[in-house]
């Protein structure tokens, strides 16, 4: 089973994936030491859906319009939304701590994941119809 990650209560698309509460209850004050090397993982992960919406920043209804919101980024374990980097970079939102070790043992190089995997977290994780 694929871990999700920044699948917020106040995002829409969530793809059925667990909810991991509300995005304002993950915000900091400050971000990771690492926090530049974080967001270039997220942002450089195997794309697994793109799509060309765009919506407000939950925590910035003013602010500029965010692109690729619904798109689902992964590295073969861990699954993400196309706007988890803004969310981390720009209000220095929390990530599950398994995540981040794992982000951090692979020196912020996420790997390339193979067309099986993505069609199996697709059909099995996501129950996407590719049929």
């Amino acid at each position: 089973m694929i871990r999700p990650a920044g699948f917020f209560a106040e995002l829409s698309p969530g793809w059925g994936l667990p909810v991991d509460g509300s995005i304002k209850d993950a915000m900091r004050p400050f971000g990771e030491p690492d926090e530049s090397d974080i967001v270039s993982y997220l942002m450089n992960g195997t794309g697994l859906w793109s799509e060309m919406s765009a919506g407000p920043d939950v925590l910035d209804p003013d602010g500029p319009l965010l692109t690729g919101i619904g798109s689902l980024y992964t590295d073969g374990e861990w699954i993400w939304r196309g706007d988890l980097s803004h969310y981390v970079s720009t209000h220095h939102v929390a990530l599950p701590l398994k995540f981040l070790t794992r982000i951090r043992d692979l020196n912020y190089s996420p790997p390339t994941v193979p067309d099986s995997r993505l069609t199996e977290i697709a059909t099995e994780d996501l129950g996407m119809d590719l049929g």
